[in-house]
């Protein structure tokens, strides 16, 4: 009887330990699981893009140019001169959807107006996703040209700016609640902080509605 007793005392506690260690394993697998649900709901083009052109809707002027670190050209240095001057800061965009359906754009500074139709994509480098603003000009001087004043063919040799990393009527985009960033050009590198883009001009914009 004791034999009994010790015997079914000895099944019960491995019994306990191999329902706990499956518990534990089990427990594990729905972690794994969720992280990597919310990692493909993070990172989903789909939902980025739509997020992104909810925030870009409306209208933004323009505040300022970054360039590249380090050395620059004389042509990109009188480029940032020229955006830095009183009447560029009367450049405004504005994004809007037309008839409920098409995602529409028009900017204007003085008597030039452009206009055209965009989309937002993305694109991944690592893990990390890049949205970047296609524009499909209908009207006026293509975006590169109307936001910075001069052709994207002159600055395409620059030995600092890369003009050719990307399609004209691709610029990456960043959009906060009140800031509208457009960087135009650039390369990828992969820094110790992760991916950046170098040889860059970035635009700046506030929105005013």
């Amino acid at each position: 009887m004791k034999v009994l007793s010790i015997f079914t005392l000895v099944v019960l506690v491995v019994a306990g330990c191999t329902s706990a260690k499956y518990q534990e394993m089990q427990n594990e697998r729905d972690r794994l699981r969720a992280a990597h649900e919310d990692a493909v709901r993070k990172y989903d083009p789909r939902q980025l893009e739509t997020a992104l052109t909810d925030k870009l809707i409306g209208t933004w002027q323009f505040l300022d140019m970054e360039v590249a670190e380090g050395d620059v050209s004389e042509e990109i240095a009188a480029l940032k001169y020229k955006l830095h001057a009183t009447a560029r800061q009367n450049l405004t965009l504005d994004f809007f959807i037309d008839r409920n359906v098409f995602r529409r754009y028009r900017g204007k500074i003085g008597d030039t107006e452009v206009t055209g139709s965009f989309k937002i994509s993305s694109h991944r480098y690592g893990d990390e996703p890049f949205p970047y603003l296609r524009v499909f000009r209908d009207t006026g001087l293509p975006l590169y040209d109307f936001l910075t004043g001069m052709s994207a063919s002159r600055l395409k040799n620059q030995d600092n700016v890369s003009m050719k990393a990307a399609p004209d009527n691709w610029l990456d985009i960043s959009v906060t609640d009140d800031k509208l960033y457009l960087t135009m050009s650039g390369k990828m590198a992969l820094t110790p902080n992760g991916w950046a883009r170098s040889g860059r001009i970035r635009c700046v914009f506030k929105r005013i509605k």
